[in-house]
C-alpha cells in the first residue's frame, strides 16, 4: 500500500472516530436531556395538582374531571388507596394499565420501560392527619420522544456516511496536496539515476515546513554530490596531465636509446639519468595519493606533542639541507598541542618547504598560544599569491600560474595532505598572502593544557 493510500485511510478513519464519539455525545445527550425535561414536566403537573386540591376530595368521584383537564396526552391518572386498590382512573392508554403500583413516601419521578415502551411516572403519597392512606400516579407514554430519537438517529447516520464520504474525497485530495513534494523528489532521483543529471527541487518561497526542509537537504545534498563529482572529474584530468608528460619523456627517450643510444654513450647516459628522474617524479607523485588516501581512511593517533621542540628541530634540518636561514619565534617557553607527531613533522616540511621555494629571503616561524588554541605561523618575503587563487591553494593539482610549475619541483599535492593532515588533528590552516611582499600561512591547534 502506498503512502498517498495510508494516509487517505488514515485521515478515514481518525474521521470515522471522531464522527462516532460525536455523534454518541449527541446522541446519549439529547436522550438524557429529553428524558429530563419529561421528568420535570410531569413533575410540576402532579404537584401543581396537589396544591389546587383538598388531600379529603382526591377520592371523591367529582375529582374526575379535575383530573381529566390536566391530564397529559397519551398518559394517565389514578388514585390508589393504601389496599392497593385503583379508586379513580383517567386516560384511555392501555399500555399503562399495566403498571405496577409503586407506593412512594415522597414525591418521585422515574423512566421505567413496559413492553418496549419509555414510561415516565410521578408518584406522590396522599396524607391525612399525617397517615398515609393513598398514592397519586401520573404517567405518560414517549412516543414522540421515541419518534424523536428514531429521527435523530437516522440525520446522524445520513450525516455521518456524507461526512465518510467528504473524508475519502478530501483525505485523497490532501495527501495528493501534502505529498506532491516527495513525489517530485521520486521523480527527480528517477531523472538524476537515468540521465546521470544533477537536477534540484524547485522551493516554494513561503511555505518552510518539514517538506520544504526534506527538498532543501535533498537540494544541498545534490549541491555536495556534484561537487565531488566535479572534484573527481578535475582529479582524473590532473592526474592524466602530471601522468602523461613523464611517461611521454620516458616513452621518448626509450625510443631515442633503442635508435641511437647504443652508439653514443652521452646520449645513453643522458636517457637513462633522465627516464630515472621521471619515474623517480611518477613514485613520489603516487606515493603522495596514496598518503592523501590513506589520511581520510585511516585516522591517525592523536597525542600531545611540544609544538615549540618540533618546529626548532625542523626548522634546523631543512636549513642544513637547503642552507637557508629559518627563524624560530616564541612566545613561552614551551607550547604543547594536541596532534600526532610524525603528521606534524609532515605538515611543517610542506609548508617550510613551499615557503624556502617561492623566497629567496630568510623565513620565520612563530610559535604563540592563544587561550585554548596554539598557532603556528610561516612567514616568508617571497613572490606572494594572487587574492582569487587563495581559497583553492587546498584542492589537488592546483598550482598558480606559470611561476609555480613544475621547475619548482612542485605537484600541487603538498598543500592538500598538509590540509588533510590538520583538519584530522582537529585544527584550521589559513593563508594571507600580498603580491610580491609575502605569504603567511597560519595552523592552529588545539593547546594541551
Amino acid at each position: 500500500m502506498s503512502i498517498k493510500a495510508k494516509l487517505s485511510l488514515l485521515l478515514v478513519c481518525w474521521s470515522l472516530l471522531i464522527l462516532l464519539i460525536a455523534n454518541a455525545i449527541i446522541y446519549f445527550s439529547y436522550v438524557k436531556l429529553t428524558e429530563n425535561r419529561e421528568m420535570e414536566n410531569l413533575k410540576e403537573i402532579g404537584e401543581g395538582l396537589l396544591e389546587k386540591v383538598n388531600t379529603n376530595d382526591l377520592f371523591s368521584p367529582s375529582m374526575r374531571p379535575l383530573l381529566q383537564s390536566v391530564l397529559p396526552d397519551d398518559g394517565m391518572i389514578r388514585i390508589i388507596d393504601k389496599e392497593n386498590q385503583v379508586i379513580i382512573r383517567t386516560g384511555e392508554e392501555d399500555d399503562l394499565f399495566n403498571l405496577p403500583i409503586n407506593h412512594s413516601a415522597v414525591n418521585d419521578t422515574d423512566m421505567i420501560r413496559l413492553d418496549g415502551d419509555m414510561i415516565v411516572v410521578f408518584t406522590a403519597p396522599i396524607f391525612k392527619n399525617n397517615q398515609r392512606i393513598g398514592t397519586i400516579e401520573l404517567s405518560r407514554v414517549l412516543d414522540d420522544h421515541l419518534e424523536d430519537i428514531e429521527i435523530l438517529l437516522t440525520i446522524l447516520i445520513g450525516v455521518s456516511v456524507l461526512l465518510i464520504v467528504l473524508a475519502v474525497f478530501f483525505g485523497k485530495i490532501t495527501s495528493r496536496i501534502f505529498l506532491r513534494p516527495v513525489s517530485v523528489i521520486g521523480t527527480t532521483m528517477d531523472n538524476i539515476q537515468k540521465y546521470g543529471l544533477f537536477e534540484k527541487i524547485q522551493l516554494p518561497q513561503k511555505k518552510h515546513d518539514e517538506i520544504f526542509q526534506l527538498a532543501d537537504n535533498f537540494n544541498r545534498m545534490i549541491d555536495y554530490l556534484e561537487e565531488i563529482f566535479q572534484k573527481q572529474e578535475q582529479f582524473i584530468s590532473d592526474a592524466s596531465h602530471e601522468l602523461k608528460t613523464p611517461l611521454t619523456v620516458i616513452e621518448n627517450y626509450a625510443s631515442m636509446l633503442n635508435r641511437w643510444g647504443k652508439d653514443n654513450p652521452d646520449l645513453l647516459n643522458e636517457g637513462i639519468e633522465t627516464i630515472q628522474d621521471e619515474s623517480k617524479r611518477i613514485k613520489n607523485m603516487v606515493e603522495q595519493l596514496l598518503d592523501l588516501a590513506a589520511i581520510n581512511k585511516q585516522p591517525f593517533e592523536i597525542e600531545v606533542i611540544n609544538i615549540t621542540e618540533l618546529c626548532k628541530q625542523t626548522a634546523k634540518r631543512l636549513e642544513v639541507a637547503t642552507n637557508r636561514s629559518i627563524r624560530v619565534i616564541n612566545d613561552s617557553k614551551s607550547i604543547l598541542g594536541l596532534s600526532n607527531k610524525e603528521k606534524f613533522v609532515q605538515i611543517l616540511f610542506i609548508l617550510l618547504d613551499n615557503a624556502l621555494k617561492y623566497s629567496q629571503k630568510e623565513v620565520t616561524v612563530k610559535v604563540s598560544q592563544n587561550e585554548d588554541r596554539a598557532v603556528i605561523q610561516i612567514m616568508d618575503q617571497g613572490i606572494g599569491i594572487p587574492e582569487n587563487d587563495i581559497p583553492r591553494l587546498f584542492e589537488r593539482f592546483y598550482r598558480v600560474d606559470k611561476s609555480r610549475t613544475r621547475a619548482t619541483g612542485g605537484r600541487g599535492l603538498g598543500l592538500a595532505i598538509a590540509y588533510s593532515l590538520i583538519k584530522q588533528s582537529d585544527g584550521f590552516i589559513s593563508i594571507e598572502s600580498e603580491l610580491n611582499k609575502g605569504t603567511i600561512v597560519t595552523v592552529t591547534l588545539k593547546a594541551s593544557m
